[in-house]
């Protein structure tokens, strides 16, 4: 053992990773370092950057500086991957989730095909309409099917993050956090509010819809009954999803494998610790902002689903102060992924009176003529733009 450390540790000494960690004795000197190396824009380094005898054999002007994360915060094996292919690796990664979770697998286009599935599964003959079971399995199935894909779509992403090998734990959950958000904004929200299945669908309407008899029914837009599958799934959220996280089956069936497979009782409490897992804040908080936005954005055209939406948050906290204190390891973070969330939260505001403005010129007839409601919800959106860009 100790020959092939010697061995690893010539073969690090002679394969520097271009990385230092340097301890100062002051907040202050660490701070004045920094700003000296500090790079701008349009002008580069600073004129006050300070200069040596070494300067030009050890590139100073080369140095990219900045403060050290906490050590349990780096993913120490990641240091020594190479970082050129990165941005192709960020390219790659990105544009294939992209595709895989936009156009093939829409949860709501899997929605549309659930008559095609049953009659696939049970024949032409079967009669799902007249059937009590076979009513109620088509109105909740769906809206499980829809929840499901929603929580196993934060681990596609989790997974593609993690390719990218990110040197911090509190960058991946940013990452993660902002790209699942999205992904579930534009899938679970905007895409079935339009009515279009698939984002293909989407852009069929926009570039291959020649044919000028063939117009999109606005009016059709925030019907009364078009809320009911989003209450639906704020339920289904609420009561099944809060449930399934405080029973936690996943960690269950992977804690009950590593028991059958020990091969001595002692090995128990180093399973238990090794199942420990972190909270994922990236993925909670975008499940969770989701839900905010669903509910602040039908909140006036569907009012119904505001209660249940206070119900799912009274029970996500409960759920998630159970996990924090007694389940789940401490996550790395930092107040990046925070001021992301106060963000969404704000741009959930905004979503909501852009619907509204929406809603209230569907409703009106004519652009022309805009009523006072209009007129007030119009005036509101832009207060709201501008909050939000000078944030």
């Amino acid at each position: 053992i100790e020959a092939e450390f010697l061995k690893q540790r010539e073969v690090s000494l002679h394969s520097p990773l271009g990385l230092a960690f340097v301890t100062f004795t002051s907040v202050n000197s660490a701070k004045q370092v920094f700003d000296d190396h500090k790079k701008t824009f349009l002008l580069g380094f600073s004129d006050s950057q300070p200069l040596s005898s070494l300067s030009a054999s050890m590139k100073s002007d080369k140095w990219k500086v900045w403060f050290a994360p906490p050590p349990r915060d780096i993913y120490w094996e990641h240091l020594s991957d190479k970082r050129n292919w990165l941005f192709l690796k960020i390219i790659v990664s990105n544009l294939t989730l992209f595709l895989v979770t936009f156009f093939l697998t829409t949860p709501e286009y899997l929605v549309s095909q659930f008559d095609t599935i049953l009659i696939a599964i049970f024949g032409p003959d079967a009669d799902f309409q007249n059937s009590t079971a076979s009513s109620w399995v088509q109105d909740f199935l769906p809206t499980v099917m829809l929840w499901s894909f929603t929580a196993l779509l934060p681990l596609l992403v989790s997974y593609s993050d993690r390719w990218l090998g990110r040197w911090t734990r509190s960058e991946e959950n940013h990452s993660v956090m902002r790209k699942t958000f999205w992904y579930l904004l534009f899938m679970v929200i905007v895409l079935p509010t339009f009515g279009f299945t698939t984002g293909m669908a989407y852009f069929n309407f926009l570039f291959m819809n020649n044919n000028s008899t063939d117009s999109y029914k606005w009016e059709c837009i925030f019907l009364p009954d078009s809320g009911a599958f989003f209450v639906n799934y704020v339920i289904t959220a609420a009561l099944i999803g809060s449930a399934l996280e405080l029973i936690r089956f996943p960690e269950m069936f992977w804690y009950v494998i590593q028991l059958c497979f020990s091969r001595s009782e002692a090995e128990t409490p180093a399973i238990q610790r090794a199942v420990t897992y972190e909270f994922r804040f990236g993925e909670q908080y975008a499940r969770m902002l989701l839900i905010f936005a669903m509910t602040m954005m039908y909140s006036l055209s569907c009012p119904l689903i505001t209660p249940f939406g206070l119900l799912y948050f009274i029970l996500k906290h409960l759920v998630d102060r159970h996990n924090l204190a007694f389940v789940y390891a401490p996550s790395k973070i930092n107040k990046k992924v925070h001021a992301s969330a106060i963000n969404f939260v704000i741009m959930s505001v905004g979503l909501l009176q852009f619907f509204m403005v929406t809603f209230s010129i569907l409703r009106s007839g004519n652009l022309a003529i805009m009523t006072n409601r209009t007129k007030y919800a119009l005036v509101l959106f832009v207060i709201t733009i501008n909050i939000f860009t000078a944030q």
